[in-house]
């Protein structure tokens, strides 16, 4: 696969962040080397893949985001086998103990967004313009994760002052910043948007642009819910759909990636679009020879396999990885996505549960083989009640070019944004602005691409949401789904504490570090965890 490396200031990266202090809230000073005010568009550059690179840690997205939006929501458990996690497990997280870690970060992706976006140094040209644009856009981001954790949801009718510092000026240590208003921290994530649809431009599925921005707005809009939203949101994901930028397109998931042996023996691996997409180990296009048996005839043939760059139109944006980026970011053996999802790795303990599996129909190509689906019940631990299911979505090793035969452990991309959700959106639009009948005939339509279980439509919402539930499993959105509609989770497996967490408990949302809270006197604490 083409790897879009941001690595250009990996060393400036690298001396910056590590100047921050024990603080969470300390905003890092993103210009302290080489130059006090950024003077060329380079440095700027430098800043905005620093911005990259710390979404992309695995205090960020990297690992801990996506593992927390599936392990707060109902359907991911961790194995009685190891002990990863079991604070957001049980959700006994408090302000003196938890497992997160992405305060700091996020506002540290703002910070580097903000210098860029202040900037009048240089003279206005069409890249400077993309970049301020791009900025944006990943601020609009960052705060948008914010606000989903450490805030009540827009609609659930409590504590709306409790919103989450805006911070749109450059680096100030003396900076005590107290909690916006949840409107007032959506409208700020809105403009942004905004500006990243109107300036951000479609050149790397590593980047931020603007078919990303637009799938974000349309997001925002479904979980604020003012009036107008859900038309806007049909708006933006039907642009996205009807009208996509080129190398943006749904995925033909049902197609078998090799067709010239489907009939044979198999010798070679054959697997749908869809599974192949997440679970196949090549980035590149690779040529495999062989023999197999046709007709009862040994017959040699040759035959290219795609690599997972092949469908790449259904990602709208990925982290990349790399050796490179990898040693900024943290990604390895110790801390990983495919190290907690992968069966192949030692550190293995994240499994969905039975009711989670059985949710889906046997002919689903999102569940797949029981032995070597996407959902795969092969060496899951006996000591789980009921026992759960292991997910191939992140491979551990993958190979990273079609002329070697050489491989890499952690290398895979993450998916942030899939064709999909633009997909989902609009029907979720369609069903909040009372068109049940298109709503119910494109969820259908959805379910049967993937050769999933038809709805009646009786619980439409319901049904929606356990459609993204089966579409986003292991990309950190459930826990999202359930807050932002207000309900409850309930949880079966290996749960001892907090298993039925009701709409307006506090554990909906996070609780501010002690070390935030110390360093902040304007910042207050979440009501419940005081």
């Amino acid at each position: 696969m083409k790897k879009y490396i941001l690595v250009a200031s990996a060393m400036f990266f690298l001396n910056t962040t590590q100047s921050c202090s024990e603080s969470e809230l300390d905003l890092i000073d993103p210009v302290n080397v080489n130059a006090n005010i950024p003077r060329t568009e380079q440095q700027l550059q430098m800043l905005l893949n620093g911005a990259y690179l710390t979404i992309s840690s695995t205090n960020a997205y990297g690992t801990d985001l996506m593992i927390f939006g599936d392990l707060l929501g109902d359907n991911l458990f961790v194995s009685t086998t190891n002990a990863s996690y079991t604070t957001t497990r049980d959700k006994v997280y408090s302000a003196n103990q938890s497992d997160f870690n992405f305060y700091g970060a996020m506002y540290n992706v703002i910070n580097n967004c903000n210098t860029i976006i202040n900037d009048t140094n240089l003279a206005s040209n069409d890249n400077l313009e993309r970049m301020k644009a791009e900025a944006k856009a990943l601020r609009g981001f960052a705060y948008f994760t914010l606000v989903m954790y450490y805030s009540p949801a827009p609609n659930s009718g409590a504590n709306q002052e409790y919103g989450v510092p805006i911070v749109l000026g450059n680096y100030d240590s003396l900076l005590q910043p107290k909690r916006a208003t949840v409107a007032e921290v959506y409208n700020q994530i809105i403009s942004d948007l905004k500006a990243g649809i109107l300036g951000a431009v479609d050149s790397s599925k590593n980047t931020f642009g603007k078919t990303a921005a637009k799938l974000l707005l349309s997001k925002v809009y479904l979980a604020r819910r003012a009036n107008g939203d859900a038309e806007l949101a049909l708006q933006l994901s039907r642009e996205i759909i009807n009208s996509p930028s080129a190398g943006y397109d749904k995925i033909n998931a049902l197609e078998n990636i090799n067709p010239v042996i489907q009939n044979a023996n198999p010798a070679f691996p054959i697997l749908p679009n869809y599974e192949h997409y997440f679970s196949g180990v090549n980035d590149a296009t690779r040529t495999f020879e062989g023999t197999v048996r046709i007709n009862n005839i040994l017959t040699k043939i040759s035959y290219n396999l795609p690599g997972v760059e092949k469908y790449a139109s259904e990602t709208i944006w990925e982290l990349d990885q790399n050796n490179l980026t990898n040693q900024i970011t943290g990604i390895g053996s110790n801390v990983s996505l495919p190290g907690y999802y992968s069966r192949f790795d030692e550190r293995k303990c994240l499994l969905f549960s039975q009711s989670f599996y059985n949710s889906f129909a046997s002919t689903d190509v999102r569940r797949g083989s029981v032995s070597s689906g996407l959902l795969t019940s092969t060496g899951v631990p006996t000591t789980d009640s009921p026992r759960g299911y292991w997910t191939n979505k992140y491979p551990k090793r993958t190979y990273s070019t079609g002329e070697s035969l050489s491989f890499s452990d952690y290398f895979r991309n993450i998916k942030i944004f899939r064709f999909a959700e633009a997909q989902l959106n609009e029907i979720e639009a369609l069903y909040l602005l009372g068109n049940t009948a298109e709503a119910v005939t494109k969820l259908n339509s959805f379910a049967s691409s993937r050769n999933g279980r038809l709805y009646a439509g009786v619980n439409l919402l319901n049904d929606i949401l356990s459609e993204r539930a089966k579409e986003f499993y292991g990309e950190g959105q459930r826990f999202w789904d359930l807050k932002r509609y207000n309900l409850p989770i309930v949880k079966s497996t290996n749960c001892l504490l907090n298993c039925s967490v009701q709409p307006g408990d506090k554990l909906y949302v996070l609780p501010m570090s002690l070390g935030d809270l110390s360093s902040n006197p304007n910042l207050t604490q979440y009501p419940g965890y005081n």
